[in-house]
Order: C-alpha cells, then sequence, then structure tokens
C-alpha cells in the first residue's frame, strides 16, 4: 500500500504591507511594485498594515480589477510589537487564480489598493 506524501500548505499568510505604496480611489493607476501572493488555501491573512495606520475595526476586500468585491470580511487591527496586525478569516477557495486588489479601509473611508495575485 503506497500513501501519497501530504503537501502541507499555510493556512496563515502574512502579508507585510508596511513598504508597500497605497493606491486609493475607484480607479487605481497600474502600480510598478510587484503584487503580494497568496494562495487559495488561505484560511486567515496575517496584515501588516503600513506604517502610520490606526489600530480599530476595518473591513477586508478581495476586490476585481474593476473594483468589484468578490469577497468582504472584517477583522479588528490591533498593535503587536509596535506593528498594527489586522487577521482577516478568508476563504480564498472559491476564488480563481488571477490578478486582484487587497482592498482595506476603516468604516466611512475609501479603499486602500494593493496588488495581488491568488495562485
Amino acid at each position: 500500500m503506497r500513501s501519497r506524501p501530504q503537501v502541507q500548505t499555510a493556512a496563515v499568510v502574512v502579508l507585510d504591507l508596511r513598504g508597500r505604496a497605497t493606491v486609493r480611489g475607484e480607479n487605481p493607476p497600474e502600480t510598478s511594485q510587484s503584487p503580494l501572493e497568496v494562495s487559495r488555501n488561505a484560511k486567515t491573512l496575517n496584515l501588516e498594515l503600513p506604517i502610520g495606520s490606526n489600530e480599530g475595526p476595518y473591513d477586508v476586500a478581495l476586490l476585481d480589477p474593476s473594483g468589484t468585491e468578490l469577497l468582504r470580511t472584517n477583522a479588528v487591527a490591533k498593535l503587536q510589537d509596535h506593528i498594527v496586525v489586522l487577521k482577516a478569516d478568508v476563504a480564498l477557495a472559491g476564488i480563481a487564480p488571477g490578478s486582484y486588489f487587497l482592498g482595506l479601509r476603516q468604516r466611512g473611508l475609501e479603499w486602500i489598493r494593493f496588488p495581488i495575485r491568488v495562485l
């Protein structure tokens, strides 16, 4: 009897947004920075928010290039070791691999977008 080796994929993905340029608004311009990469198997995103971000509630969304929300969840950012960290539960299994935007916003504010590639 043979068994296949199990492939371990990270259920928790850490994305460091601290050194990335933010893009605001409905129609973001093209950016030269490489997209973040996340597996469709990810269950939780630990987002290290850009410097100057506030603690508190945020909306987190996966947006297609036209700005349509494909997935949205809410999470609370907290200060941990001098970094504002947002832990968001996500379900990316139903999302087709491709290029999207990770959208973050505090209540009442516009989306801040980061290019992201779902693998």
